[in-house]
């Protein structure tokens, strides 16, 4: 499978029904979806989520390549867009006007030098995000055990965030070049 852009996998709603397996929550940034790839030809290029709109903002963010120098060749990176000024920033970061700096928070790894990890369960792509180097304003997004998914979403809206996204640490990471592929293993929940 070669790298390119994708339609990254989405989250659907939970309605509190019973979870099966272990699962893991982390904090709902309220940004833009990102895909960060780095091609075995040293080229980076950024991509939003709806590829049907061609939303390649390579050469908006193109000032931030030289923070991934550290990152392997053929590495593909599911994120998330944010700013210090939260969303409404996002415009400045993608205009470069400094009113607003970047944050990215990365959360997954679809490719890695060059081979697909979507077949490998997230607790195992969360160890290998993990021993990436990210370099400041790109930032392993942290997760938490899930064990009582009201709590942790109060937790999570006491520090700012819109919510949490529940994952099953047995996961696989769907992909498709057609249509956004939404999966019971990942769950929103907005506070």
């Amino acid at each position: 499978m070669e790298i390119s852009p994708i339609f990254p996998m989405q989250p659907i709603p939970y309605f509190g029904e019973e979870l099966e397996g272990e699962w893991i929550f982390e904090p709902k940034i309220d940004g833009w979806r990102l895909q960060i790839i780095k091609y075995k030809d040293e080229r980076v290029e950024f991509w939003g989520r709806r590829l049907e709109k061609n939303p390649n903002w390579t050469k908006n963010l193109s000032y931030l390549i030289p923070y991934l120098k550290e990152i392997p060749l053929g590495t593909l990176l599911d994120s998330e867009l944010y700013s210090t000024k939260g969303r409404r920033g996002i415009p400045s970061v993608m205009a470069r006007t400094n009113l607003a700096k970047p944050i990215i928070y990365v959360f997954d790894v679809i490719f890695l030098k060059g081979v697909f990890m979507g077949n490998k369960p997230l607790r195992e792509r969360k160890l290998f995000l993990k021993e990436l180097l990210l370099t400041t304003p790109f930032y392993f997004l942290e997760y938490k055990p899930l064990e009582d998914w009201e709590i942790a979403l109060r937790e999570t809206l006491k520090m700012g965030f819109e919510g949490i996204v529940i994952k099953n640490l047995d996961s696989p990471y769907l992909i498709s070049k057609s249509a956004p592929i939404a999966t019971h293993h990942w769950r929103k929940i907005k506070g």
